[in-house]
């Protein structure tokens, strides 16, 4: 699973001598490339595929495609997740610009440097802060997400180091002040973010969306939950979900300055008579908020 959308990936690993065959039969993918495979068939690009060799020197093959069994995306693809085999380190790869020895900033430039050095200049001065001012002298300004592309919170050792070796409280990430939530105040307010299901999102009457950008930042969610709804095909789950209840397709409410990508797909799916944008002023959502 990918990032914090979660959507479903299958990894094929097998030698770089061998090769499977164009029939169905033949092949891992059981998907007949003896003739045109139909549309939506399989998502699969250059991207998804890599050689890596192995710290005993054997080479192998390696493809990484969206899990059509996945209730998340249902075999549907991400620019950042189908691009997972890529980020596998190969000399010839992307994967060669990664770090191979610790650096060192000197003038204005960045050295390679050995781990003695490095350690003995991290640990001297960690220690001298530590010493002289406690935990909180020390500053940590990090990025955070998870999946295939890092991040602290699934880089164990970085967390451990921070908050559990160093434990220092002054650590920030992203466009933040601090380790905290980006929904401030909503879990007082009764809200919490990210505590639904997906699926809610496919038999829901009406669907309010607030300072996000779906399509662009979470796409599979929206293309596999969001756009079935809005166009009608989840009608029939509807109905079995809520007899006796009136449905239909669903109605969507986007506040958002900016008229995004998401606010014009809706429209194109749903109808502008079912999609209400509320291009309000930047700031000006508290008012809204309260209002409600």
């Amino acid at each position: 699973h990918f990032c914090i959308v979660g959507c479903g990936y299958n990894v094929y690993k097998w030698d770089a001598n061998k090769e499977g065959g164009r029939a169905a039969s033949q092949n891992a993918l059981g998907v007949d490339f003896t003739k045109q495979v139909p549309p939506m068939g399989v998502i699969m690009t250059k991207a998804m595929t890599n050689t890596i060799t192995d710290k005993s020197g054997k080479r192998w093959n390696i493809m990484i495609v969206p899990d059509k069994e996945c209730v998340v995306n249902s075999g549907l693809s991400s620019t950042r997740g189908g691009k997972m085999a890529s980020y596998m380190y190969a000399h010839d790869g992307i994967g060669k610009e990664r770090l191979k020895n610790p650096r060192v900033f000197r003038g204005d430039q960045w050295l390679d440097t050995g781990w003695d050095n490095a350690m003995a200049l991290y640990a001297g001065l960690t220690k001298k802060i530590l010493d002289n001012d406690g935990p909180s002298g020390l500053f940590y300004d990090c990025f955070d997400h998870g999946g295939a592309g890092g991040g602290f919170e699934n880089t164990w050792g970085t967390g451990k180091l921070m908050f559990s070796a160093l434990q220092t409280p002054m650590v920030r990430i992203h466009n933040r002040p601090a380790y905290n939530s980006e929904c401030h105040a909503t879990r007082e307010m009764g809200v919490g973010e990210l505590n639904n299901s997906y699926e809610d999102a496919q038999v829901a009457d009406t669907i309010f969306c607030t300072g996000a950008n779906p399509y662009e930042t979470q796409s599979n969610y929206f293309l596999n939950h969001w756009v079935p709804n809005l166009s009608g095909s989840t009608v029939d789950k509807k109905k079995k979900w809520f007899p006796g209840e009136t449905a239909a397709a669903a109605k969507v409410i986007i506040v958002d300055p900016r008229r995004t990508a998401t606010v014009a797909i809706c429209e194109q799916v749903a109808g502008k008579e079912n999609v209400l944008h509320l291009d309000i002023e930047p700031g000006s959502d508290t008012a809204l908020f309260n209002t409600l």
